[in-house]
C-alpha cells in the first residue's frame, strides 16, 4: 500500500508525507551505550542515546508511523500507529513491566495522532481524517464528539486544569501559515479557534503552572510560547520562544517537565531537543540506528508522572517501537499531556 494510493487530501496530508521521508531516509550508525551522554551537540550540549525498550509495532514494507503517547490509569502507556492497515491495531497500549503489547482499538478509516487521558481516565484522540475522539481506556464506547472544518488536521491535544482542551491542527507552511490552535470544553463541545496563523501547528504542552502553552511549529521550526486569558479562553500574549535548524527534520510532538524543560521531537531527524524555559539547549537525545534499517520517526513522548523517565514513540523501516530516557526533572500531570 502506497501513500498515494490511500488518496489524502493534501491538507490532512502532511504528517503521512512526513512518514514517507522518514522511512527514505538513511541511517546514520552511531555507536554508543544507550542513556549515556557521549558527545556534544548543537551549543556544547550533551547528547544522549535513548534506550530500546520494547518493539510494539511488527515490521512492514510500507514502514510504521507512530504517534501518541499518554500513561493510562493502570500505569500502561497508550499510542498510536497511524499507518495502520484497516483491522490492524491503530491505538495500543503497553505494559512497560511486562513488555505486554495489547490492541485497544481499531477501524477501518481512523488516522489517530494521539492519545491523552482526562481527570475522570477516559482516552481521547485526535484522528487526522478531522475529528476528535473519546472512549474508555479498553476502547469501549467510542464516540466522535468533533467533527468539522476546524479539526480537519487534528493531531495533538492537551488539558488544562479544568478539563478544557487545546488541539492542534496541523494545516500550513511558512509560505501559507494556515495552522490553528483550538479550544474546546472537557465535553469536546463549543470547539473554537483560540489563535491561527502557524506554519503547521503540532505540538502543544502546558507549562508547570498551567498559565502559558508551548506549541510547535512542524514546518515552521519554531516553539511558541503562548500566554493565556486567566479563564483560559484565549491568548493573552503571544511570542517565539526558540528556533531550530534540524535540516530536513520537522518539530513535531513536545513535551515539558516539572522544572520547565521543554522536550521538542524532531520527526525524520530521530532526535528530541530538550530546553530549559530559557532556550539555552541543555541536550539532544538521540535512537541509535542500529536496527538494520531506518528508524528516524521519533514523533512524540510523555514523561511519567512523578518519575524522571521519558517514554518515546518511534517508527520506521524496522517497525515500531517505544524508547526510554532519562529527564531533567520529575513528569507532572502536564507531561502526560492529561489533567490525570
Amino acid at each position: 500500500m502506497t501513500f498515494k494510493n490511500m488518496q489524502f487530501s493534501g491538507r490532512r496530508g502532511r504528517l503521512l508525507v512526513g512518514a514517507v521521508a522518514v522511512l527514505a531516509t538513511t541511517a546514520a550508525v552511531a555507536a554508543s551505550s544507550a542513556g549515556a551522554a557521549m558527545s556534544s551537540g548543537g551549543g556544547g550540549a550533551p547528547v544522549v542515546y535513548a534506550k530500546k525498550l520494547a518493539m510494539v509495532v511488527p515490521k512492514s514494507k510500507e514502514g510504521v508511523a507512530m504517534e501518541g503517547g499518554a500513561f493510562g490509569p493502570e500505569g500502561d502507556f497508550f499510542f498510536d500507529s497511524i499507518l495502520a492497515k484497516p483491522g490492524e491495531p491503530k491505538i495500543i497500549k503497553l505494559d512497560p513491566k511486562t513488555k505486554k503489547v495489547t490492541t485497544v482499538y481499531t477501524d477501518k478509516t481512523g488516522l489517530y495522532s494521539s492519545t491523552q487521558f482526562d481527570s475522570k481516565g477516559n482516552l481521547w484522540v485526535t484522528d487526522f481524517n478531522g475529528a476528535i475522539d473519546e472512549m474508555k481506556p479498553d476502547g469501549s464506547n467510542f464516540k466522535t464528539v468533533y467533527s468539522g472544518k476546524l479539526a480537519k488536521g487534528a493531531d495533538d491535544l492537551a488539558f488544562d486544569k479544568q478539563g478544557n482542551m487545546f488541539i492542534t491542527d496541523t494545516t500550513g507552511d511558512p509560505w501559507s501559515p494556515t495552522g490553528d490552535l483550538l479550544w474546546a470544553n472537557p465535553q469536546g463541545k463549543g470547539v473554537k479557534v483560540l489563535m491561527s496563523g502557524f506554519a503547521g501547528t503540532n505540538g502543544v504542552s502546558f507549562t508547570p503552572n498551567y498559565e502559558r502553552l508551548w506549541v510547535s511549529e512542524y514546518t515552521g521550526m519554531k516553539e511558541d510560547l503562548l500566554t493565556l486569558s486567566k479563564d483560559h479562553t484565549a491568548v493573552a500574549e503571544a511570542q517565539v520562544g526558540m528556533h531550530g535548524s534540524p535540516g530536513i527534520g520537522k518539530f513535531d510532538s513536545n513535551m515539558v517537565d516539572s522544572a520547565g524543560n521543554v522536550y521538542q521531537c524532531l520527526n525524520e531527524d530521530g532526535e528530541v531537543l530538550v530546553w530549559n524555559e530559557h532556550g539555552e539547549l541543555q541536550e539532544t537525545i538521540k535512537i541509535k540506528q542500529n536496527l538494520g534499517a531506518p528508524e528516524m520517526g521519533g514523533t512524540n513522548l510523555a514523561i511519567k508522572p512523578g518519575t524522571k523517565t521519558a517514554y518515546l514513540v518511534v517508527g520506521g523501516k524496522a517497525g515500531g517501537f517505544v524508547y526510554t530516557f532519562p529527564t531533567l526533572a520529575k513528569g507532572y500531570a502536564g507531561s502526560n499531556g492529561g489533567s490525570m
